[in-house]
């Protein structure tokens, strides 16, 4: 008892000795779970590994070279942007009847921006009154004068006239099959639009444009800016006759591919059918007077709505884009490793050789 050590005032016992002993034994040993693996270099004498390697890793430079840079173009920096289109028609067109109409009086801006619309076919009433007076209307169908009662007179008397309710309206109304309507077909196979394009390549800092271009020139010629209407509707997959009753609405897209590093553009278009069922019509009334009273000649045009726009795609060589696809190559070469160490150790018959000369575990030297 003399020799023992007396513990500091305050300080926690000490466990025993055994237990401190127990405790050490049941805990995983550290430098087991902080085990650091290094790479070994083993040079295996053996073709079919070899093989396998030089096989995955010409299979990633094929890949890199075929695929990415020479199919995908993965070295281009691509940007794709959309502009505006102006539309010029061109040339008059001739009706069934021999009468020529020419731009002015045939195309109008009934809708919106970026869009044209040519006729196919012209319903004309000319010379209605609208002086207190009722007359059949081809919209309104009855079998007795009870079809045409709808409690108010002022606008439609109850009477039915040849199978047909008399409205207040201009009269004689438009009626197809009455001689007061002209109908007129409008071929549209002579019918040129002329188109300029412009688009605008904000991550280039770039403007391209043919509005400058002074001169038509002419599909099928190389930069052709005019096209056909016909070869407009027979991209569409469309046939004359399927419009020619109720027109047609349909998308044109002025398509630019711009090679940047070479400083030129391709153009061409393309057109889509959206509905021809419907089709497009709008009126147009000419009011005037004659002998003190206000007649007009309506006008109601059957016809193809063209909408149009134009959209860009410039590509042009990036240097960070040829850094990035040759880092991913070589970040592929490694699969080439990770194939052959499974080959050489899952699959040869000598695996067991190989991975004990692969693997080797150290004593514990910091004991």
């Amino acid at each position: 008892l003399k020799h023992a050590r007396a513990l500091p005032k305050g300080a926690p016992p000490r466990p025993p000795q055994n237990v401190a002993m127990w405790i050490r034994d049941r805990l995983p040993d550290a430098d087991t779970v902080f085990a650091y693996d290094s790479v070994k270099l083993v040079r295996v004498l053996d073709r079919r590994l070899g093989l396998v390697f030089y096989a995955v890793q010409l299979t990633v430079i094929m890949y890199v070279v075929v695929v990415v840079f020479i199919i995908n173009k993965q070295y281009l920096d691509i940007e794709k942007t959309t502009g505006w289109i102006m539309c010029k028609v061109m040339q008059p067109q001739i009706s069934h009847l021999g009468i020529s109409w020419d731009v002015y009086d045939r195309v109008t801006n009934p809708g919106e921006q970026g869009a044209v619309f040519i006729p196919t076919r012209i319903v004309v009433t000319k010379g209605q009154t609208q002086e207190n007076e009722y007359c059949a209307s081809p919209i309104h169908n009855c079998s007795v004068a009870a079809d045409c009662d709808i409690g108010n007179e002022l606008l439609q008397m109850k009477a039915c006239v040849n199978g047909r309710c008399m409205r207040r309206q201009w009269c004689p109304a438009e009626d197809a099959t009455q001689p007061t309507t002209e109908v007129s077909y409008l071929e549209f196979e002579r019918v040129q639009l002329w188109f300029q394009s412009y688009v605008h390549f904000h991550k280039f800092k770039l403007d391209v444009s043919t509005a400058a271009e002074k001169q038509p020139i002419r599909y099928p010629r190389r930069s052709a800016n005019t096209y056909p209407l016909s070869e407009i509707v027979r991209m569409a997959n469309l046939k004359p006759e399927e419009l020619m009753e109720n027109g047609a609405v349909m998308i044109l897209n002025s398509k630019f591919t711009c090679n940047l590093d070479r400083q030129s553009c391709k153009m061409k278009v393309e057109s889509t059918n959206v509905d021809t069922k419907t089709g497009f019509n709008y009126g147009y009334a000419n009011v005037y007077w004659e002998d003190g009273i206000r007649k007009r000649d309506f006008y109601r045009f059957y016809g193809i709505r063209l909408v149009t726009f134009t959209t860009g795609f410039g590509e042009k060589t990036s240097f960070s884009q040829i850094v990035l696809q040759l880092s991913s190559a070589i970040a592929l070469l490694g699969v080439a490793d990770t194939v052959a160490d499974f080959a050489l150790m899952r699959i040869v018959p000598e695996r067991k050789h190989y991975e004990s000369q692969k693997i080797v575990q150290t004593e514990e030297f910091n004991d």
